[in-house]
């Protein structure tokens, strides 16, 4: 299978993973229960994110833009994932901000969707723009552990304030298509790209899709589970085991 074929069946995997995600988030929201397996996986998810954005992404751009730019000594890789970073923390808090002060749970979900969507484009692009097998595999490895649990996580959200079942749907399918939307985009760059530009663009992206990683594993991921009681051994495990095979992927890359 090509790098192309395999990333476009990526993309399908991720839709597909990303909607179920937000069904039974729907049928949960009916049915409460104690929500450990999820817990847990999102734990997993959170340790991959993290050990895909500082093992494998963040030193790729680093690599990528010594290309790019070779007589640069400046460390712009750092410098990207931070503004990724710290954009998606503005984002975040000024949304939080406004629903505090209005209570309004509508703005709450309108938050979260605008930062796992910026997420979830950036981190597809990332991959649809990556151009070593080994590095995409681990990429999508990520996305799909994630892309399940981020979209439960924004169903949660959304179904109280979304009034009919059509208007669930809607979003929700719009979600699960950012990711898709984003490989698809970093495919099309890829083909157009050649020379120093290819190298700029791979690493420009694989910067900021690092610090989305960092981002939404720490503070929408990790803080958020380990704030809930129980299970706590296994969701260590769980994110330890997450780094890990990020750390054993890194040996073939």
């Amino acid at each position: 299978m090509s790098l192309e074929v395999l990333k476009l069946v990526g993309a399908v995997a991720i839709f597909v993973v990303g909607f179920i995600g937000a069904l039974v988030a729907r049928r949960m929201t009916e049915q409460p229960g104690d929500g450990a397996a999820l817990s847990i996986a999102n734990c997993l998810a959170g340790g991959i994110f993290i050990a895909a954005g500082l093992i494998h992404v963040l030193p790729d751009s680093q690599s990528q833009l010594a290309v790019a730019f070779p007589s640069m000594s400046y460390p712009l890789f750092g410098l990207l994932a931070t503004a990724s970073f710290a954009l998606m923390m503005l984002i975040d808090q000024v949304g939080h901000q406004a629903s505090s002060k209005e209570q309004n749970s509508v703005v709450s979900a309108a938050v979260l969707f605008l930062v796992l969507s910026i997420h979830s484009i950036i981190t597809g692009f990332a991959l649809g723009i990556e151009n070593q097998s080994v590095t995409a595999v681990a990429l999508l490895i990520a996305v799909l552990a994630h892309k399940g649990t981020a979209s439960f996580a924004l169903a949660l959200k959304v179904s109280p304030v979304s009034e009919k079942a059509r208007q669930f749907l809607g979003r929700m399918i719009a979600f699960s298509l950012t990711t898709p939307v984003g490989v698809l985009l970093g495919l099309w760059l890829l083909d157009q790209l050649s020379g120093s530009k290819g190298p700029m663009m791979e690493g420009l992206f694989d910067a900021l899709a690092a610090g989305t990683f960092l981002y939404v594993a720490i503070f929408e991921i990790l803080s958020q589970e380990f704030r809930k009681h129980g299970h706590v051994n296994a969701k260590l495990v769980a994110m330890i085991l997450g780094v890990t095979l990020m750390a054993v992927v890194a040996l073939w890359t």
